[in-house]
């Protein structure tokens, strides 16, 4: 087939629907898909519950709301098209109170009930769409009989609903495959090749691929295509089935949704019963510890279910966001869209996603989906205000700073109070590393500091101008990265984006076009530099040279400047410049260790034999260290711990700033001869005798 018009990365719910969408508008669409399985519209219950769920009024609840209310006539459409029944039963959904639950300490007072609780709550939550009923307890039983003697009364939604989310699934695989939409299964998709503000191509495991424009629909998986924060949620589940000898085929007819555990049955004899919300990354497997805690609140809302016979168990991961709404429309290129971080609604949003996405692409953008911008996620000064009517949990992602001061700040203004003019600094002998040129030969890391405040502050006594940022840590908001990436003005300091935490070769070339990527959104549009760490011994921290030379290869290929962190080995530095990299980096002792040039004969045989710079990096603990690392003729170093670990960070950045300084200027003045016995200052001759 020729070129696509649209490439869609990402073959589960949200990518087969825009595909869909965007062939009823007669473009010509190619979906890639790594594993259709993995996909966690499989791993869903099905719900359609905006008013079960108490979203709050806002753009999420609109854009809720509106799906809802699509999904009949998408429904129809898919059915019609494919011959295959969706299991879509709008049911409404049954909401119960338990008696021990109703009441919460932090919203009630000492004469409140249970029933005045519900009221509040659905009276804040649901009043500009649902027509939710309050039953009483009575006619809670009689509407739904086999409820635990505990339920007080519940809401009834009678415009929510549900759908078999696996019949789904395989009706929209169906209707892309009989609507000759082209499907790429199997396919792994690398990264993308982008130019200047254009993506020209992705880099996939069956080669490379072009399309006149391209939708991210990879859902949890996002976040390794580019540095936006979709993270994954596990949710663990496990379905029951009717046993024989009930009067009727379900005994349970309403789909129960209840604080801790909803609870799905389908017509066909089977109940859903989930879900966990784990965050623990792409772990895989049940665990027994899972399944007792959504099969204790199943059997506490409903009693009947530990008597039936459990069929099957699975786990899936949902794409999650800081403030849980999805990531929708423009993405960071001119030809980028991106349709993800749907969390627990992917099933539900489908048809507005498809609908808002497909209408996106043809230049008539809908004025909800601003909203729904990644930008929102960048820090206040840079982006609309539209963003602040969906969380307040996006400050968790942006923090804003209290302190203002730019990384330009004198080192007469930098604590502690000592005045001592230091020796400035030979502006023209500067550090060069791939073309690009810098005053000063100290990196210094992002890691470890106590807060961002005093890590500024440190970057500026230091005068350092090259900083490196752990792709990984920024990109799941580890501790202490939180709005790392905003805190630093990247016009002043030019980042260092470091493979950190990957143990392979594969592992550490994705992360790094990650960091590429995330460079470039910070406004870095000329940045391909990588600091590769490949490191797969977790209690020593030592680099596999095996791995790092392999990466090293695959990344200069592809146009990185790469600056490899290595053991103190001649051979390998030797052959890492033969590969391509623009500067070795060899450890003067283990990371963090502050042990300080325990390699230097080694350190000094690499800096003897290489044409690019040799940055010393690791171990350094004192300015005397890095004084004796840069006398040795090393071209730079990189600090981290000894600066962010001391107990002022500021006054310890200053004097590791200074302390290359004067070893760059003692290595250049040439040191004097050892010698074995003494040599005196003054001379002999010509002296006053009496």
């Amino acid at each position: 087939m020729g070129r696509s018009d649209v490439l869609i990365v990402g073959g589960g719910i949200i990518g087969l629907s825009i595909a869909l969408e965007l062939h009823q508008q007669g473009l010509q669409v190619t979906i890639l898909d790594r594993d259709f399985a993995a996909a966690a519209g499989h791993a869903a219950a099905g719900m359609l519950a905006p008013g079960a769920e108490k979203i709050v009024p806002g753009p999420m609840a609109e854009l809720c709301w509106r799906s809802l209310e699509l999904y009949p006539t998408w429904i129809s459409k898919l059915e019609d098209l494919t011959g295959q029944d969706t299991g879509y039963w709008p049911c409404g959904i049954l909401s119960p109170l338990l008696a021990a639950s109703s009441i919460t300490a932090t919203e009630t007072t000492a004469t409140e009930t249970a029933t005045d609780l519900g009221d509040r709550t659905h009276a804040r939550s649901n009043a500009a769409r649902s027509s939710a009923a309050r039953l009483s307890a009575e006619a809670t039983h009689s509407y739904q009989a086999g409820l635990s003697s505990n339920v007080t009364g519940a809401y009834f939604y009678p415009e929510d609903a549900q759908v078999d989310n696996r019949a789904l699934m395989k009706a929209l695989l169906a209707a892309v495959q009989e609507s000759g939409i082209e499907l790429k299964s199997g396919v792994t998709v690398e990264g993308f090749i982008r130019q200047h503000q254009k993506i020209i191509g992705l880099r996939t495991s069956v080669g490379q691929l072009t399309a006149g424009h391209y939708v991210l629909a990879t859902g949890a998986w996002s976040g390794s295509l580019l540095p936006i924060p979709v993270t994954p949620r596990k949710g663990q589940m496990f379905s029951v089935r009717t046993p024989l000898g009930y009067g009727q085929t379900q005994p349970l007819q309403r789909v129960l949704y209840g604080e801790k555990v909803y609870i799905v049955p389908r017509r066909d004899g089977r109940i859903i019963l989930g879900a966990t919300v784990e965050n623990v990354g792409f772990t895989p497997h049940n665990t027994p510890a899972g399944l007792t805690q959504v099969m204790n609140a199943a059997i506490e809302l409903y009693p009947e279910l530990q008597h039936f016979p459990i069929e099957e168990s699975w786990w899936g991961f949902r794409p999650a966001t800081p403030d849980e709404a999805p990531i929708l429309g423009a993405g960071p290129c001119e030809n980028l869209t991106l349709a993800t971080g749907h969390y627990r609604n992917g099933i539900l949003l489908a048809p507005i996603t498809a609908q808002l996405i497909a209408t996106h692409l043809q230049g008539n953008a809908d004025p909800l989906l601003s909203a729904f911008s990644y930008q929102r996620f960048r820090p206040a000064v840079s982006h609309s205000s539209s963003s602040s009517s969906l969380s307040p949990s996006l400050t968790s992602f942006a923090m804003p700073l209290t302190d203002t001061r730019l990384l330009a700040t004198p080192l007469s203004s930098i604590p502690p109070s000592s005045t001592t003019l230091s020796p400035a600094p030979d502006t023209s002998d500067t550090l060069t590393i791939a073309g690009k040129t810098f005053q000063s030969r100290l990196m210094t890391g992002t890691g470890k500091f106590n807060s961002l405040d005093t890590m500024r502050q440190s970057f500026a006594a230091s005068g350092s101008e090259i900083v490196t940022v752990a792709v990984r840590r920024v990109q799941t908001n580890a501790p202490g990265h939180e709005g790392l990436a905003e805190a630093i003005d990247w016009k002043k300091i030019w980042m260092l984006p470091n493979t950190a935490g990957c143990k392979d070769a594969e592992e550490a070339i994705r992360v790094a076009r990650l960091g590429r990527e995330m460079a470039k959104l910070l406004g870095q549009e000329d940045n391909n530099f990588v600091k590769l760490e490949v490191i797969p011994d977790a209690k020593y921290l030592l680099p596999d040279p095996i791995d790092t030379l392999k990466a090293a290869e695959q990344l200069v290929k592809e146009g990185f400047a790469v600056l490899p962190y290595i053991n103190a080995d001649p051979l390998l530095a030797k052959r890492l410049e033969e590969v391509g990299c623009v500067t070795v980096m060899p450890l003067g002792s283990p990371i963090g260790s502050g042990q300080g040039i325990r390699n230097t004969a080694n350190i000094k045989i690499i800096i003897e034999n290489a044409n690019i710079p040799v940055v010393v990096d690791a171990g350094i603990g004192t300015p005397s260290e890095a004084a004796f690392a840069m006398e040795l003729g090393a071209d730079a170093l990189l600090i981290n711990s000894a600066i962010a670990l001391a107990s002022d960070p500021v006054a310890m950045g200053r004097a590791m700033g200074m302390a290359a300084i004067a070893g760059r200027l003692a290595y250049q003045a040439g040191r004097i001869p050892v010698k074995d016995y003494a040599s005196a200052s003054s001379p002999t001759t010509g002296t006053i005798t009496s």
